[in-house]
């Protein structure tokens, strides 16, 4: 499969397999780099490009790897109101901690200083994508936020996941904090 993606586009499809098969939606990805291996095996790097709808799986006991009939799709036409707008920042500042935190526990920040954060998509649509590919939750859950077609609704999903993930990433970055001062750092945050 890989070698005829390279041939053509370099787009291909991933669908979650389930217990049950596959999931209904799924996501085209652009190959962006391939690392061979010396097994056979690669290493890719892909970004995701739209959302589609499996039609059909195409049978074929011949063909190496999976084909389907596939229909793309948007999310619904929405409109800007305050209450989206204000959840909108809400969940950019929680992601600003969260990103944070990690840096930090990482060891790729100082832990006096905030770093920069990069650019986060302005568009509310593309960033619900941004947080559903941060967020450590299940497969399962990742694949409804795919499945969704509002993003308010998607957003408003994404927020006690996304307060909960920043809250436990500074608690911990304060335990490290903590542990290299003999346990003299007062009191445990909120959260």
């Amino acid at each position: 499969m890989l070698e005829d993606v390279q041939a053509g586009e370099a787009i291909f499809g991933i669908v979650l397999r389930q217990a049950d098969g596959l999931a209904s939606v799924g996501c085209t990805v652009r190959l962006l780099h391939v690392n061979s291996l010396p097994d056979g095996r690669s290493n890719i790097e892909c970004l995701g490009q739209s959302r589609f709808r499996l039609i059909e799986v195409i049978e074929d006991d011949e063909a190496p790897y999976a084909r389907a009939v596939i229909e793309a799709f948007d999310d619904d036409p929405g409109f800007e109101d305050d209450e989206t707008s204000e959840l909108f920042e809400r969940l950019k500042e929680l992601f600003g901690r969260l990103y944070s935190a990690n840096r930090r526990l990482r060891g790729l920040a100082d832990s006096d200083t905030d770093p920069e954060l990069p650019d986060l998509p302005a568009d509310e649509e593309l960033f619900s994508y941004v947080l559903a590919d941060n967020l450590a939750v299940d497969l399962a859950l990742k694949q409804r936020w795919l499945e969704l077609t509002s993003t308010p609704l998607r957003l408003r999903e994404m927020e006690s996941h996304l307060v909960e993930a920043a809250e436990a990433e500074e608690r911990k970055v304060w335990v490290g904090k903590v542990s290299r001062t003999n346990g003299h750092g007062g009191k445990l945050p909120h959260g």
